[in-house]
């Protein structure tokens, strides 16, 4: 007996010391696990996904590690993105040919693999050790994610459906939780775990307990200490209030967006393309929001939330990227792999339709060349912008949220105008919920023992978020 307590807690520290998930401070990969965990079977596919693609991209890449290592930042990010988006093809392929119906729900996060933070990090890792001790972090990461998202659907799928694996457990009259169904109930049911394993982890020593953070004076004070006569002064800082530069650009703004509304409306066609595409800016920025309805952009918008300042820069960094990104990729789409696959139609007696084969490798090529290239414009042309926006276009890269403005837009038949105004509508929709984030946190609302805790509740404001625009979705306006 005290054996087999022994080998759990072994096996116990294995998977969840260092859960990018469950245990970690900022974690790695909430995306999929907010998203994909409301019926068991999804995380079982997701799971077995990560793993096969980390695994695969990497036998891959380690041969060049070398080569790869000595490459910059975004050409490292953008060759590991394009390697990992040929595996995760090949297992959207195998998924669609054995578990259709799972990969029916799921494939719009299939894809997003190729963005996932902890297939990026694990790789990336690996390459400084020896190949076997890189599988072993490989298999450990892997199997700790698939672990986290199998024990979010233990708690969701039962409560929402009363089923697991299409299993009833509960009756008919047990009473189902709705909230679990829906994507607000992946950021409660992720915090709760969070909340309850995290002292029982510890108790047992399986994970170690933070460092106290240190206690932080409020928003409108700077504490001081002076080693004279071991006193300590603290020093006010003056409230800032909006500035008079600040009204007059929002005065002008106001009045040039109200002048807009009204030339627009004496226009007829500018006028029928405007009452097209404000529904559709609107559905994106509130009520079909990538954060808080389709729970993407997550990791990088809890860690820039923690200061405004880096918070309103990531996100106009956001805007740009994903509407413009998503805009080109709209145009090699369709001007390239469809007129390709039409010419190919005609003179093949197999259809070989190239937007459904590359789609995803080809979308990733175009975001990281656009990405690098507006670098380089930025900083031959406004260096003062780069300077302060430079390390933001990087790391754009790998968020989501830009790749799922053109895979969730582009492949359905979306005119040009309403995939760009979608993907605008995005990024404003992450710059709102990231610039909100970051000054409730600010406000001291709570006061976190950790930097665990801090990131757990954020977790829970997220969701209440995500309930209130919930309840604005189910308003009709058009």
């Amino acid at each position: 007996m005290v054996g087999l307590k022994r080998n759990i807690r072994l096996v116990s520290k294995y998977f969840m010391r260092d859960n990018l998930i469950l245990t970690a401070g900022a974690g790695l990969g909430f995306c999929s696990s907010l998203a994909v965990t409301n019926k068991l079977a999804n995380s079982l596919t997701m799971g077995l996904g990560v793993t096969f693609v980390t695994a695969g991209s990497f036998c891959l890449v380690y041969p060049f590690r070398r080569l790869i290592s000595t490459a910059g930042t975004h050409h490292k990010i953008s060759l590991l993105m394009i390697i990992i988006s040929v595996f995760v093809a090949i297992f959207g392929f195998f998924a669609q040919a054995f578990v259709p119906e799972i990969t029916a729900n799921i494939k719009a996060y299939i894809d997003l693999i190729t963005t996932n933070c902890i297939v990026l990090a694990v790789i990336s890792e690996g390459l400084t050790v020896d190949f076997w001790e890189a599988q072993r972090k490989i298999l450990k990461a892997c199997l700790g994610y698939s672990m986290a998202l199998v024990l979010i659907s233990f708690l969701r799928e039962p409560l929402g459906f009363g089923t697991v694996m299409g299993f009833n457990v509960f009756s008919d009259t047990f009473p189902r939780v709705v909230l679990m169904v829906t994507p607000v109930g992946g950021f409660f049911a992720l915090a709760a775990f969070r909340l309850m394993l995290r002292p029982f982890l510890i108790k047992t020593g399986i994970v170690f307990a933070e460092a106290r953070a240190c206690e932080c004076a409020s928003a409108s004070t700077e504490c001081t200490s002076t080693t004279n006569h071991g006193t300590q002064a603290v020093t006010l800082q003056p409230k800032r209030g909006i500035s008079r530069r600040s009204l007059i650009v929002i005065g002008l703004g106001a009045c040039l967006f109200i002048s807009l509304i009204m030339h627009i409306k004496t226009i007829p066609a500018l006028n029928q393309q405007f009452f097209i595409l404000l529904p559709v800016l609107l559905n994106a920025l509130f009520f079909d929001g990538i954060v808080l309805s389709k729970l993407l952009g997550i990791c990088p918008l809890i860690n820039k939330s923690r200061q405004i300042d880096a918070a309103w820069k990531m996100g106009v960094a956001v805007i740009i990227v994903t509407t413009l990104s998503t805009a080109l990729n709209w145009i090699v789409y369709n001007g390239i792999l469809v007129k390709c696959s039409d010419y190919l139609t005609k003179y093949s007696s197999i259809p070989i339709r190239l937007e459904k084969i590359f789609y995803l490798t080809v979308f990733i090529v175009t975001i990281a060349v656009f990405v690098q290239v507006l670098s380089v414009l930025l900083r031959k042309f406004a260096k003062n912008v780069y300077e302060q926006m430079g390390q933001f276009l990087e790391l754009i890269t790998v968020n989501c949220i830009v790749l799922a403005s053109a895979t969730f837009t582009i492949p359905t038949g979306a005119k040009f105008l309403v995939t760009t105004m979608t993907a605008f509508g995005y990024g404003l929709h992450w710059m709102m919920v990231v610039v909100w984030l970051a000054l409730l946190r600010r406000q001291r609302l709570f006061v976190p023992t950790t930097a665990w805790d801090e990131d757990t509740i954020a977790i829970l404001l997220l969701g209440i978020m995500a309930a209130i625009f919930t309840g604005i979705g189910m308003i009709h306006i058009f």
